[in-house]
């Protein structure tokens, strides 16, 4: 406990020694850029990670936005973790962290509040091998102080390689030698100083079945010495790897997938206090601003109600002298009411104007301003002609074809009068003359008898069986009743 101690004191140390981040070029959250802590016994490194390579920063600040969307990634070192690989009964993989956790203190009695993680190795039938790193949880608890990640990983599990392989490297005074694949990890050895080819192959010899698939050792700022027992280590291609003063675990940081390794959510990053600061602070400005805003609407109000009450006067007075003269309204309304809908006798005396001798009518309909009346005629464009020639006449349609009996033709027309007495319309104007074959909607009133709306319509039916001027009658242009050839009138 008391080299824990000094380790912890080691932390507190160096995070109050952090300088500012202003001017380490490190990339924001947008790039590629990776914020790593790496901590170690003696304390805490901060690296920058991209696909350009490792770069070191001055401490692990970071903006807001950088802690919410970056990636702030704590890297626990080779020194404050221990590990062992456990056997256990094929158990479904989300039931482990359970039980292991049940374990933990009995398999790693040297911490006192273990924080692990864990990997299957492993799947059998009869067993499941399971890879336990375990560290003392107060370590990452005093990191935090200083530092926000949201990714934490034990070193051994940053080697990972498209095939199997073996990287050595010294740190400190100490050489770990790591077996890791495309699946990451597969097994690791803390080798004797200094190192030979012999130390090499029982390392790789302790991998079993995995060491027949060794590819190549990778070695880093360490002296691969020969001499020993006569080994098959000479099979394997020797890499070295150039020492570049950056733990060689975070080379492999980008093609690592991170997922595995999330441990805190985004708005984990968020200043609760700072929150509540300003929600307390936006609330009395809420209020100070709605007092104000009150004072100025009750000035408001007293203004529009002596508005009102003086508009309110206003308007009594015109009440009052509207409601002494009844008559004039009922006069002006009842004017109004005559002037939307066209009299029989006008339209009846426009007809008589226009239709000649031998000419008359076998029905007409009045609806509003709207006349629909049956013609027979010698000379159905002579009749149009006329009508569109009155000032009474607004237009003139043809409504269907005329059809042609003897010397006669049948034709219906739809009139629309001009309202003369309103002033609606120019009475100057000539009249507009269409010849569209689409019927004209009507509404006619039953015989003899006026529509229930209140816009009288008049309709006289005649014998529509007639062909031409029946003998002995006789058309007179003075007398409307003698153009008509009907059975009733109105």
């Amino acid at each position: 406990m008391k080299a824990l101690q000094e380790l912890l004191k080691g932390f507190a140390g160096r995070f109050n020694r952090m300088p500012s981040l202003s001017g380490s070029g490190r990339m924001g959250f947008l790039g590629q850029s990776l914020t790593v802590c790496y901590a170690r016994g003696a304390g805490c490194d901060f690296y920058n990670v991209s696909k350009a390579g490792i770069s070191a920063a001055l401490s692990g600040n970071s903006s807001m936005v950088n802690k919410i969307m970056g990636k702030n990634i704590l890297v626990i070192g080779k020194e404050l973790v221990y590990y062992w690989r456990e056997k256990y009964p094929p158990l479904i993989q989300k039931n482990l962290k359970g039980i292991i956790s049940n374990d933990v203190s009995e398999l790693f009695p040297m911490i006192a509040n273990p924080a692990f993680h864990f990997n299957v190795f492993e799947s059998h039938a009869n067993y499941t091998l399971v890879d336990i790193w375990a560290w003392e949880s107060r370590v990452v608890e005093e990191v935090a102080k200083g530092f926000h990640s949201n990714y934490l990983i034990p070193e051994d599990l940053l080697f990972v390689s498209d095939a199997p392989e073996a990287t050595i490297y010294a740190q400190g005074e100490k050489i770990y030698a790591f077996a890791h694949g495309p699946n990451g990890f597969i097994g690791f050895r803390t080798l004797a100083v200094p190192l030979s080819e012999s130390g090499v192959e029982v390392f790789l010899r302790g991998l079993g079945a995995y060491r027949q698939q060794m590819r190549r050792v990778n070695v880093c700022g360490v002296n691969l010495l020969p001499g020993g027992p006569v080994m098959d280590i000479m099979d394997i291609p020797v890499n070295t790897i150039e020492d570049t003063g950056f733990p060689v675990s975070l080379r492999g940081l980008n093609a690592l997938k991170l997922a595995q390794f999330k441990t805190r959510p985004w708005h984990s990053a968020v200043d609760t206090e700072l929150l509540f600061r300003v929600a307390l602070y936006g609330m009395a400005a809420y209020l100070i601003s709605s007092y104000m805003s009150i004072k100025k609407l009750d000035t408001s109000l007293e203004d529009i109600e002596r508005e009102t009450a003086r508009v309110t006067k206003k308007i009594n007075e015109l009440i009052e002298l509207q409601d002494k003269d009844v008559t004039a309204k009922l006069l002006v309304g009842l004017a109004k009411k005559v002037s939307e809908f066209a009299t029989p006798l006008e339209v009846l005396e426009v007809l008589t104007r226009s239709l000649a001798d031998g000419a008359y009518i076998t029905q007409l309909n009045i609806n509003n301003r709207n006349a629909d009346v049956n013609i027979v005629s010698a000379n159905p464009s002579g009749v149009i002609s006329k009508l569109s020639t009155l000032k009474e006449v607004e237009t003139v349609k043809l409504v269907g074809e005329p059809s042609r009996e003897g010397q006669t033709y049948r034709f219906r027309l739809s009139i629309d009068m001009r309202n003369i007495i309103a002033g609606t319309s120019n009475a100057s104007s000539p009249a507009f003359i269409s010849t569209s074959t689409a019927s004209v909607p009507h509404v006619a009133a039953p015989q003899g008898i006026y529509s229930k709306t209140s816009i009288p319509a008049a309709v006289m039916n005649a014998n529509p069986n007639s062909v031409g001027t029946p003998p002995g009658t006789v058309n007179r242009a003075s007398s409307p009743s003698a153009i008509m050839k009907t059975n009733k009138l109105f």
